[in-house]
């Protein structure tokens, strides 16, 4: 064999073994090179400044911490009111069958508001949550959901627990996602959307229960047989060093892996599948099926992705605050759950 056949064969190997290892590189995301996925972030539409903005009322010392049942959880809902209001998000009204409940909604600071009672102990308690309608330009019984829980741990003491990282920047993550679909209504022609700000999820996923007990009523618009997708933001602001934001729910959708790496081209944001099962004392074993209010919409059969990280070392403490959230991440994060808002609903394959 002459050299000139060998260095053509050399060549042609190499050009092999590139495409191959850039092939690899393709199908792992981003996991394989993680310490440089933040200079990777592409946040594209979020207003980040927005999101700041959201997440400095969400956290103020006026909410208190916003624990289900106190002044400071009331002031919250009247602001989320508020902001969905200037969306132009309607009230899902349609869900209410208690007639008195519809006629306390005519109030503009309550309209979007969904009282609910559950017990804790040997007492009854009452929570609200937030829900926001923005139909399909075109009619269509398709929908996708968008959840976030807007309570927290309250006062204790003296110190406020502000929930930063949970959940407020779900809360804002949310609210940028219901402004960009309304202000771009040619992008859902097909696809009916609702977000929903969640109450007492963490005394035990009690907004969520009383989510799903109404999807559960098939006279509802939407229920559970409508729901393609149900979105689930919660601890989105505060990655690890590895910059990853983890993706929950795969084994609903028989398509995740194009799914995910549709959503790493997209923003350059890494995600992984699946928690890590035992970080030190912070996580534990943690069942991340049921840790969140993704948990009551599973068990009724709605299908659903859970954005979060793991608990870090502010976790559930006073510490939670605002200077400490990736607003970059956060942006990224809702720029990929955008993405499960606009795909494709065969791409989206879920199971039923």
């Amino acid at each position: 064999m002459s050299p000139t056949q060998i260095k053509l064969i050399s060549l042609r190997f190499s050009f092999t073994l590139s495409i191959l290892l850039l092939f690899s590189l393709t199908l792992s995301g981003c996991s394989t090179f993680s310490t440089s996925c933040k200079t990777q972030l592409k946040a594209n539409w979020v207003d980040q400044q927005a999101l700041k903005a959201d997440l400095a009322q969400l956290t103020s010392a006026k909410f208190e911490g916003r624990k289900t049942g106190t002044q400071g959880a009331a002031l919250t809902r009247d602001y989320l009111n508020e902001r969905f209001t200037q969306i132009g998000l309607t009230p899902w009204q349609s869900a209410q069958a208690d007639t008195k409940t519809t006629t306390q909604q005519s109030k503009n600071t309550d309209k979007f508001n969904l009282p609910f009672t559950y017990s804790q102990g040997f007492s009854e308690r009452k929570g609200s949550n937030v829900v926001g309608v923005l139909k399909a330009s075109n009619p269509s019984t398709s929908w996708r959901l968008v959840i976030a829980h807007y309570d927290h741990l309250g006062v204790k003491g003296r110190k406020i627990y502000p929930g930063a990282d949970d959940n407020a920047s779900g809360i804002a993550a949310m609210l940028q996602l219901a402004n960009y679909a309304a202000t771009h209504p040619e992008l859902f022609t097909k696809t009916n959307l609702m977000f929903v700000a969640t109450d007492a999820e963490e005394p035990g996923l009690y907004g969520g229960y009383a989510l799903a007990e109404l999807l559960s009523q098939q006279n509802i618009t939407p229920n559970n047989k409508q729901i393609e997708l149900a979105i689930n933001l919660d601890m989105i602001g505060r990655p690890e060093r590895s910059m990853v934001v983890y993706l929950e729910g795969r084994r609903g959708f028989s398509q995740f892996p194009l799914i995910k790496q549709k959503l790493i081209n997209e923003t350059g944001l890494c995600i992984k599948a699946k928690h890590p099962r035992k970080r030190g004392q912070l996580t534990g074993n943690i069942d991340w099926l049921r840790a969140s209010d993704h948990y009551p919409l599973h068990k009724v059969g709605v299908p659903w992705l859970y954005f979060g990280v793991p608990p870090h070392q502010d976790y559930h403490a006073p510490s939670d605050t605002q200077e400490k959230i990736d607003f970059e991440f956060l942006a990224a994060v809702t720029s990929s759950a955008h993405q499960l808002l606009i795909i494709d609903s065969l791409q989206l394959g879920n199971i039923q």
